[in-house]
């Protein structure tokens, strides 16, 4: 799959929006490490990783197991065990996406000889997830406004007409924590432990939106859930945060 798909046709609101977004998340999580250029590295990295890791590797697992799936279950199956059939797909969003932060991470804490170092790996970890997030924002954005997006649309659908402004608001400061506790998790000798967490909590973010479509749940459930996911995940990487020791 080409991965300018998942960067969309740029505009210029687009941009400004996701910046706002992020600037606050990556000033919360990265005090006191703004200054170093690593941390910047890893933000843009993080950034364009994120088309290239959706269209090259989660795009193409998802594919396959969807294809596995309809194999073992047929159709018939999948229709009528969704919310199981599609659990696959939705660990491997969070595996995939996750995975690909870490990497990012890793490679600043080490160019940054910080690799012990549990501050450095939440606030490196976090700027790896900001950047990863604005950039998923910026397509988002790209794809609203493309559609013809206006307060015309507001209007006529009403809130639902605001919902993919609304997702970025939690979906950049999760992806800030999520990634942020993968990498504390490198950083204190635990990383399997800690990237499976961050995983987990993705995939179980990403499920909403199964319940939505196996009709369980309906818009404002789906969004109610998003934001209680985003925040039991930055919480806990902000008491992580508070209770290591400064460098």
């Amino acid at each position: 799959m080409n991965p300018l798909y998942f960067v969309g046709r740029p505009d210029g609101r687009s941009a400004l929006l996701a910046a706002l977004i992020a600037a606050p998340w990556l000033a919360c999580f990265a005090r006191g490490w703004l200054a170093r250029r690593w941390l910047w590295a890893a933000f843009g990295a993080a950034a364009i990783l994120f088309p290239l890791s959706i269209a090259l590797v989660q795009v193409p697992l998802q594919r396959a197991a969807g294809a596995a799936t309809l194999w073992l279950l047929g159709p018939a199956g999948v229709g009528r065990y969704l919310l199981l059939a599609g659990a696959p797909a939705m660990a491997i969003s969070g595996l995939v996406q996750e995975s690909a932060k870490l990497l990012v991470a890793l490679v600043a804490l080490r160019r940054l000889n910080a690799r012990g170092d549990r501050r450095a790996g939440l606030a490196i970890g976090a700027a790896a997830g900001v950047g990863y997030g604005a950039m998923e924002a910026f397509w988002v954005f790209n794809l609203i406004f493309a559609a013809g997006w206006s307060w015309a649309t507001v209007q006529l659908q009403g809130p639902a007409g605001l919902v993919g402004f609304f997702e970025r608001l939690y979906a950049v400061p999760f992806h800030a924590a999520a990634a942020a506790l993968a990498a504390y998790g490198y950083a204190s000798g635990r990383p399997w432990r800690f990237l499976l967490l961050a995983a987990g909590l993705h995939s179980a973010l990403n499920y909403g939106a199964l319940l939505a479509s196996a009709g369980v749940f309906g818009l404002p459930a789906v969004e109610a859930w998003g934001v209680v996911i985003t925040a039991l995940t930055v919480g806990l990487a902000l008491w992580l945060r508070f209770r290591s020791p400064r460098s």
